[in-house]
């Protein structure tokens, strides 16, 4: 991170005087380092994967436990919505 700052910084002092929007291309840049809706989109898509990681995990411990009470394989498929394939790597551990 202190190289960016390093090379931002010289390039700011290259263009001094060059340049008559500095002050807005710096605007621009300081913005996309911290910019809270990308904050929060980053955040709320999070909070999506995790929750599809956690349904996931779900339906493979629910499919761990039918398999236990020997349940028919069609059953357990129709229960978590699990593939064949699925199911049998699950008896396999």
């Amino acid at each position: 991170m202190t190289t960016v700052i390093e090379n931002i910084n010289s390039y700011f002092l290259d263009m001094y005087g060059r340049y008559e929007n500095i002050d807005e291309e710096v605007r621009n840049m300081v913005k996309s380092f911290y910019d809270p809706k990308v904050e929060e989109r980053g955040i709320q898509k999070g909070i999506e994967k995790g929750m599809e990681e956690g349904i996931e995990k779900g339906k493979i411990e629910v499919a761990r436990n039918l398999l236990k009470m020997e349940m028919d394989l069609l059953a357990i498929m129709q229960a978590t919505g699990l593939s064949k394939e699925d199911i049998e790597k699950i008896q396999k551990c």
